[in-house]
Parts: structure tokens; C-alpha cells; sequence
């Protein structure tokens, strides 16, 4: 699919990885629209910088989905957003963290996929790419468990949203990166546990952004794959 011209919906996009996939995709010559539900200045200025539009909204909110998504002429989606789990107030209580990171990480993709499976059926195709991560295959730990289940949950979701979108020419496919080197990660892990997690990937060091994106351009313009999760961690988890 040439993405020049195509209506492209980045959920989570007003930093991270999020950001760095609307820019590459504006630059492709994508109208990218930049989403979030918090950080309405960053996504201006980024929409601003690449000539992209902004609609700040809760992905979990089916009414905001429903208003946000209703009137756009879809054709690709990245289902991206997410909660990080280091960001967790330590006060929270774990039914409290279970529903928050569940509405964003999960039902958020969830209702973000209905109505763009819908606007694509009309339009005749589309593309759907969900954000996923290594976690999906490893024990999570106290911190990640939750992270964990619903990124497992996630590849789940893409299958069967991939038989759903297939008779009307909709590909629905999963990336799930390893570890990515990011100012965010520097910022809430020490060197040394840097160090560590980089001494368990085979490839000795971390990804890069860019890596991720490849793989996104890859999937979109790719109109024979569908239902798949393509892994890219270095070598961290190899099924």
C-alpha cells in the first residue's frame, strides 16, 4: 500500500515510539493523525512539525472512539498506546492498576479496531498494526504482570480481528518489539540495569526506533500477510 495521501490513525503518538512512527509516517507523505488522552501540547507541537492533525481522546472511552474515529476516512490504524508500567504510582492498588492498564492496553485496541474495522469495510481494505512487545511470551514478575497479560492478550485480539477483516481486504497484524533504546528508558532505569538487560539479548544491544518503524512499513505494504506477530527483540525470544 503506498501510505501517500492515506488517512493514518497513531494511538499513543505524542512521544515514545508513538511519535517516532507519525513522523516517519507524515514523512512517507501519510495524513497522520496524532492521538493521546493527556499531553495535548506535545501533540501539537509534533502535529505542528510534520503537517499532521491531533484528536486528544480516551481510546477506552467507547463514546470518545466512537466521536473521534466516526467521521475519518480510515485506512491504516496503529493500535500503539499504552501504560507503562513503571509509571505506576506506588500508592495504587492492584485492582486499580489491573482495570487502568487493562482499559488502555487492551480495550483500548479493542474499541479502536471495531470502529476501524467498520469505516474499512466501506472504504474497501485497510490496514490494522497493534503494538506488542516481548512480554507477551515471558513470566512478568511482580511489575509486569499486568504489562505482560495484556500484550499476550494483544496477539490474541490480532488473530481474530484478522479473520474478521479478511473477506473485506483488511490485514491485521501484530509487532512486538524487544528492548528499545530510548531517553524514557535511560531516565527510569539505572546503567547498570541497562547493562543487564542488554547482556541477555544473543545480538548484544538494544533496537532502535527506526527498527520498529521498518517493520510497520513492512506490514503495510504488505497486502498478503495477515494474523501474524513479527517478533523483533534481537534474539530475546525466539518461538
Amino acid at each position: 500500500m503506498d501510505i501517500k495521501d492515506k488517512c493514518i490513525l497513531v494511538t499513543g503518538s505524542s512521544q515514545g515510539l508513538g511519535e517516532q512512527i507519525a513522523r516517519k509516517l507524515a514523512a512517507a507523505g501519510g495524513k497522520v493523525i496524532i492521538n493521546c488522552a493527556h499531553h495535548a501540547a506535545a501533540a501539537q507541537k509534533i502535529a505542528a512539525e510534520i503537517g499532521a492533525s491531533v484528536r486528544i481522546f480516551d481510546i477506552s472511552d467507547p463514546q470518545a472512539v466512537k466521536k473521534a474515529l466516526g467521521d475519518l476516512p480510515l485506512d491504516i490504524l496503529i493500535n500503539n498506546a499504552r501504560l507503562d508500567p513503571y509509571r505506576r504510582p506506588l500508592d495504587m492498588p492492584d485492582s486499580e492498576w489491573f482495570d487502568r492498564i487493562t482499559a488502555v492496553n487492551l480495550k483500548g485496541p479493542y474499541l479502536c479496531s471495531l470502529a476501524a474495522l467498520e469505516i474499512m469495510k466501506q472504504r474497501g481494505g485497510g490496514k490494522i498494526i497493534n503494538i506488542s512487545s516481548v512480554w507477551a511470551y515471558r513470566s512478568g514478575g511482580h511489575r509486569m504482570l499486568e504489562y505482560a497479560m495484556t500484550k499476550a492478550a494483544l496477539h490474541s485480539l490480532g488473530r481474530s480481528f484478522a479473520e474478521l477483516g479478511a473477506p473485506h481486504h483488511i490485514t491485521v497484524n501484530t509487532v512486538a518489539p524487544g528492548m528499545i533504546v530510548s531517553a524514557e528508558m535511560k531516565s527510569r532505569l539505572s546503567s547498570a540495569e541497562i547493562s543487564e538487560m542488554t547482556r541477555r539479548i544473543p545480538l548484544g544491544r538494544g533496537g532502535d526506533a527506526a527498527e520498529i518503524v521498518k517493520a510497520i512499513e513492512f506490514l503495510i505494504g504488505n497486502d498478503y500477510i495477515t494474523g501474524e506477530i513479527l517478533n523483533i527483540n534481537g534474539g530475546t525470544y525466539l518461538p
